[in-house]
């Protein structure tokens, strides 16, 4: 399946990077570009005329955000083709960083398999100089379709101040999954005294999460998934104490079957 058409993108990226008190960043399961099948959002086509499924326009879509760091999990690099989400920072002039999970297909649904179309993983925009740093291994569990999985890890420059971003994508198999991966995790974050900011899809709820992460805290609390009618939150930005959360916001349907996340964090 190719590419959805891009839209102009309205990033406003200054002449400059000066030092700023402030970091935008949104987080999106971007469901590899795709709509969710009928099944997920039983009805909901029917009313908005919107077709049941096919490709989005994710590259407009990341455009819009307009943030300092974007991150993407269910990114999509086709075999023929372009990756939405590369294409989105070329137009932003903003650094590219991805991890694959896995070989992946997008029909009839994006689903990691043994063969497939293309490779599905995470993905960071980003306006801000980075230094990629070694990712950080998450152990498969019993069930989990992905080949590997792992934590993204990043140094991002914030006025000359270092900021670890670890971005992640966890497993699905509850109720084991989540746990096991958020344990392994824990014991290889950086420590108190290196700021960090840990972002993406946990796929475990937020109280949960934060009791088996202690010292964080959840930045942005809403329902997230499933987008057409969300009753949980399982997409985060978790902080510690050094972080302040600005603001943050759950921001409406665009396509996947999450939300995207969007937080401004400030640091003391």
């Amino acid at each position: 399946m190719t590419a959805a058409p891009a839209s102009s993108c309205s990033f406003r990226r200054p002449p400059s990077l000066p030092a700023i008190p402030e970091l935008t960043i949104v987080t999106f399961n971007a469901h590899a570009g795709v709509r969710p099948r009928p099944i997920s959002v039983p009805g909901n086509w029917v009313k908005t005329k919107k077709p049941p499924r096919g490709p989005y326009d994710l590259v407009g879509t990341l455009c819009g955000f307009d943030a300092d760091v974007i991150v993407v999990q269910e990114s999509y690099r086709p075999d023929a083709g372009k990756c939405a989400a590369e294409m989105a920072a070329r137009a932003g002039q903003m650094e590219f960083h991805e991890a694959p999970f896995g070989r992946a297909v997008i029909r009839p649904w994006p689903h990691l398999v043994g063969s497939g179309t293309g490779e599905k993983g995470l993905a960071v925009l980003t306006r801000l100089p980075a230094r990629r740093l070694p990712d950080i291994p998450i152990p498969r569990v019993p069930g989990d379709p992905a080949r590997s999985r792992c934590a993204l890890h990043l140094e991002l420059d914030v006025g000359g101040e270092p900021l670890e971003l670890i971005v992640v994508h966890l497993t699905s198999r509850l109720p084991h999954g989540p746990p096991i991966q958020l344990a392994r995790l824990r014991r290889q974050l950086p420590p108190p005294d290196r700021r960090a900011v840990i972002v993406g899809d946990l796929n475990f709820w937020g109280p949960s999460a934060t009791a088996l992460l202690p010292g964080w805290q959840r930045a942005v609390r809403g329902r997230t998934w499933p987008a057409h009618r969300p009753h949980s939150q399982i997409d985060h930005v978790l902080i510690r104490d050094d972080i302040e959360a600005h603001s943050g916001e759950v921001l409406p349907d665009v396509g996947s079957d999450h939300r995207p996340v969007r937080v401004t964090l400030r640091f003391e």
